[in-house]
């Protein structure tokens, strides 16, 4: 599944990436209410805090220097390999207790340093390749530059959402930037780490099953499953247990944990069909977020 990135794609991921810190950014500054609930225990503010950390962890990956986020997280010196977790459960924890050493939670001072952040990273893209090899944030992966890029996009729509959404405001999330964070982030992730740590074991035990998942207007992929463990591989002529028609934005939303797949379907924005298609809503059961 490994195709180099063309200069196209790399320039359509950051003008995307450049066009939503500026949607973020002006929507932190309109908003009054920074102490209103968000996502799990965080407030506006402290998703808002994560997301310019966010800004600080990866654009540091893609120079190859943590020396920034060593001075958020000090016990990420001890990580080798250049990067700053261990394991992608420690993930939780770990921006928990970045989010809570830095104590700075005024919207518009989070959204300037967000602004600043961005404006370097892309900067220092200008010149770079998108395929040179960069550490990613868990010790022993490595991925591409432009996957950085994605991660970036991924973060800055899903954290605008939270957002928007906590602050009573509506906010549209592109299908095809969506598709773009999807494909070239969340399934490189998942295709890259080891068969296993993604699967819920409990749930994936002794299924064997192909999934063909179609995102819309996007990319398709093959879920194969075998016991608990997970491979994801270009769609071919192996035979296909369940399809699912996935409108990209519903998608992303439900794979993120932010949104309930039945209302997905409820709405046909989550499709299944095939030799066995009562597989279709047992898919997100079987695959586990950090």
């Amino acid at each position: 599944m490994r195709t180099n990135t063309s200069s196209a794609q790399w320039q359509q991921g950051l003008d995307a990436l450049r066009d939503e810190v500026q949607r973020v950014t002006t929507l932190l500054r309109s908003i009054s209410e920074p102490g209103a609930p968000a996502v799990g225990q965080w407030n506006i503010a402290e998703v808002a805090m994560h997301l310019s950390q966010v800004w600080i962890g990866l654009p540091s990956l893609a120079r190859q220097d943590l020396s920034a986020v060593h001075a958020v997280l000090p016990s990420s010196a001890s990580v080798a390999g250049g990067s700053f977790m261990r394991d992608i459960w420690e993930l939780a924890d770990l921006m928990t207790l970045a989010v809570n050493n830095d104590l700075e939670r005024d919207l518009r001072v989070l959204a300037d340093r967000i602004d600043a952040r961005a404006q370097a990273y892309f900067s220092e893209c200008v010149d770079a390749d998108p395929d040179a090899p960069r550490a990613w944030m868990v010790e022993g992966m490595t991925v591409r530059q432009s996957m950085l890029t994605y991660h970036l996009l991924d973060e800055t729509l899903l954290h605008g959402y939270d957002i928007a959404r906590a602050a009573g405001r509506p906010w549209r999330i592109d299908p095809a930037r969506a598709s773009m964070a999807l494909g070239r982030f969340i399934i490189p992730v998942l295709t890259m780490a080891d068969p296993r740590t993604f699967v819920n074991q409990e749930k994936a035990a002794g299924i064997r099953a192909t999934y063909d998942v179609r995102v819309r207007g996007g990319d398709s992929f093959h879920f194969i499953f075998d016991d608990g463990q997970l491979t994801i591989a270009e769609p071919s002529s192996r035979k296909v247990d369940c399809h699912i028609s996935a409108e990209p934005v519903a998608f992303l939303l439900v794979v993120m944990g932010r949104q309930s797949q039945w209302r997905a379907i409820a709405q046909g924005k989550l499709l299944a069909w095939g030799r066995k298609p009562w597989l279709g809503p047992q898919l997100r059961g079987l695959v586990r977020n950090p």
